[in-house]
């Protein structure tokens, strides 16, 4: 035995000699759990598998790690039909002991019957199905599907159990007790099947097995107590006959004969008939069910179809959004050839073609090194023309080109850019445009005359100010300075 803690070998029976832990408390726990796997398999050998599945894991409870009740275990629930959960167990066993396992052969058994796994996989399907059945009232296709279950799983006990309670429940009496005890024969001792079986007894107005039983005394007794009849004994002959004797007559004939034909009529109606509609029933139900199966083959071969169209598009689109890398080089080559030959225009146009994120590193590390200077250079050219326009009192161009300007750098040319599209706001009256860049430049140049005209303005135009008064009109137009200095000219 090993130590659960450093897994040493133990070599006394109260400690790990090791590790010094205490195993007094998991020897106790691995005896108890073989006393329960001993109490399952004599459960097994006369086969009251229900308890012995109770004991079982209970035992596994105990120790995880006891491969004989796994394994037994799962031999139990192969017995029973469910091979799923045996499957289960075995491969568990196989995971915790990997060599030498009797689980290895189980595995194999099923693995290597190819129609023995397609035919658990039907059986699980059609069980499944006659639960959804029985869910929704459709009793007559329960047992439809549960009778396919058991033609290629006899022994799963579950389906036996619901197919009598179907038969209780539809008062076929009979054939409910048949099939519970098909599966009293497969666990001799499950709660479930016996619990149905008195139920049955208690429908059927049978009483109880109390183990008595009449002796023929009590027979002859009670049947001397019949009035209607007188019996004797001639020798060792016991003769019965009515006390006393009709004739019958000629009308009792004809009676007789109506009634006859009356009941013949009425079995016929309550025997044969039924029986028959019940036979069409079911010929129409399996029809239906057997509809029912193309059609969701049909649907579910449908829907594959639909999702590999749908993920077709889907790669398609993907495939058409991607922009065509070629292009983006042969823009950036052409841009390159017109930036050498000093046409900064052509070159400009191309790189406004060019997506940069699909370059490689130094295919954008070439954009940069063209693009920047012809970008400024774009810029001034509409700075520029932006101050002509103002200049020229032409305030919509102005406000074009500048805001262009400002939207690139905002302080352009130490505020310059800013400073003029105030003012042309200001001269079309759209205070509401002008007072953010006015009150923008004061913070970025405070102390310049163009500063204090912009507080004047904001003084003007900004709520609780003189609304009246109109803006100040430079006596020559202004002009940019150069950027070497520090103010603007003088108004």
């Amino acid at each position: 035995m090993l130590c659960i803690k450093c897994g040493a070998e133990l070599q006394d029976p109260e400690y790990c000699s090791a590790c010094g832990t205490d195993i007094k408390i998991y020897k106790k726990l691995i005896r108890l759990s073989n006393t329960y796997y001993n109490m399952g398999l004599e459960k097994a050998r006369v086969r009251n598998l229900s308890g012995a599945v109770r004991d079982l894991r209970y035992s596994l409870k105990l120790n995880k790690e006891h491969i004989s009740a796994r394994n037994l275990l799962g031999l139990i629930y192969f017995e029973t039909g469910e091979v799923v959960s045996a499957l289960t167990e075995w491969i568990i066993s196989k995971n915790l002991e990997p060599n030498k396992n009797i689980a290895d052969e189980y595995i194999r058994e099923v693995q290597n019957n190819p129609a023995r796994l397609e035919t658990i996989n039907q059986t699980i399907k059609k069980y499944n199905q006659s639960l959804l059945y029985c869910q929704q009232g459709s009793d007559d296709l329960a047992v439809i599907q549960l009778k396919k279950v058991l033609s290629l799983n006899p022994k799963l006990v579950k389906a036996h159990q619901l197919l009598a309670l179907l038969y209780i429940q539809t008062e076929e009496y009979e054939r409910a007790g048949r099939e519970l005890r098909r599966a009293l024969a497969i666990d001799r001792t499950d709660n479930l099947t016996l619990h149905y079986l008195e139920e049955l007894e208690l429908r059927m107005g049978r009483p109880a097995n109390t183990g008595k039983k009449t002796s023929r005394d009590e027979k002859e007794k009670e049947r001397g107590k019949n009035p209607d009849v007188i019996s004797y004994t001639s020798g060792n002959e016991t003769i019965i006959m009515p006390s006393t004797y009709k004739d019958n007559t000629g009308m009792n004939v004809v009676l007789n004969l109506v009634i006859g034909l009356v009941v013949g009529v009425a079995l016929m109606w309550f025997l044969v008939i039924p029986a028959k509609i019940r036979s069409v029933r079911s010929e129409t139900n399996q029809e239906i069910v057997e509809y029912s199966d193309q059609i969701s083959a049909k649907q579910a071969e449908i829907n594959s179809l639909q999702k590999e169209l749908t993920a077709l598009q889907t790669e398609r689109a993907e495939e058409e959004e991607k922009p065509d890398t070629a292009v983006n080089y042969e823009k950036l080559i052409e841009a390159y050839t017109a930036s050498q030959a000093e046409d900064g225009e052509t070159a400009l146009a191309a790189l406004n073609e060019v997506d940069p994120e699909q370059l490689s590193e130094q295919a954008q590390a070439i954009y940069n090194q063209i693009y920047g200077p012809l970008h400024m250079e774009e810029v001034k050219g509409w700075f520029d023309e932006g101050s002509a326009a103002y200049t020229a009192g032409n305030h919509d161009e102005a406000i074009e080109k500048l805001e262009r300007v400002t939207a690139v750098e905002e302080d352009y040319e130490d505020g310059y850019a800013m400073y003029y599209l105030a003012r042309a706001y200001e001269a079309k009256q759209e205070a509401e445009k002008a007072l953010p860049l006015f009150k923008r430049f004061v913070e970025l140049h405070p102390g310049t005359e163009r500063a204090r005209y912009s507080n004047q303005a904001i003084n003007r135009i900004q709520p609780g100010g003189r609304q009246g008064q109109q803006p100040q009109q430079p006596q020559q137009p202004e002009t940019p300075a150069d950027p070497t200095q520090s103010e603007p000219p003088q108004q």
